[in-house]
């Protein structure tokens, strides 16, 4: 299993991906009615329609289907869009991998930061990133598709910190994490 660059081919499958993650990992924060139909109707759209500009960066893991992907916007500042893994996949190795291999493609353009909003109340993700030297930077409340989240904004002032904290994961052909 590796990291390798999104194709517009795979945007179909990352937006089937980023639908059931939120759907796992929202469920109780988001209404289950925004959940269904509402949100895979806006994701669908969502990742059909996409700009994808030559700096951005989106990536995927791939074990016999998609694992994982992440979307940074690179316009002019890095913005970590989106990193999520298959549900049933997490805390293997993935999200890391995903975010080192993003950092370290972000270093390589010449971009020192970076910069993401999490939902306060996914606590799992903000220790997650805190853990890889992210720091908690605003709280605010923000419109989510008519939903009002407290939102936290995660800051990397410098990427290395992503790529020095943590030995970047390797991954053996069944997805798991090994060191």
């Amino acid at each position: 299993m590796e990291v390798r660059k999104a194709t517009e081919a795979d945007l179909p499958g990352i937006a089937a991906l980023h639908i059931q993650s939120w759907r796992s990992a929202y469920a109780g924060i988001l209404s289950t009615e925004f959940l269904g139909e509402p949100l895979e109707r806006e994701f669908t759209c969502y990742w059909r329609d996409v700009d994808l500009r030559t700096g951005d960066v989106v990536q995927v893991v791939e074990n016999g289907g998609l694992c994982g992907f992440i979307a940074v916007w690179c316009r002019p500042l890095p913005y970590i869009d989106n990193l999520h893994v298959k549900p049933s996949l997490r805390s293997q190795g993935i999200g890391s991998t995903l975010l080192i291999s993003a950092a370290e493609e972000l270093l390589a353009r010449g971009h020192k930061t970076a910069y993401l909003w999490v939902f306060e109340s996914n606590q799992k993700a903000v220790q997650f990133y805190e853990q890889l030297g992210g720091v908690k930077m605003e709280e605010v409340p923000q419109d989510i598709f008519g939903h009002k989240i407290t939102s936290l904004k995660i800051v990397w002032n410098d990427l290395t910190v992503i790529t020095t904290r943590l030995k970047k994961p390797s991954l053996d052909d069944n997805g798991i994490g090994s060191e």
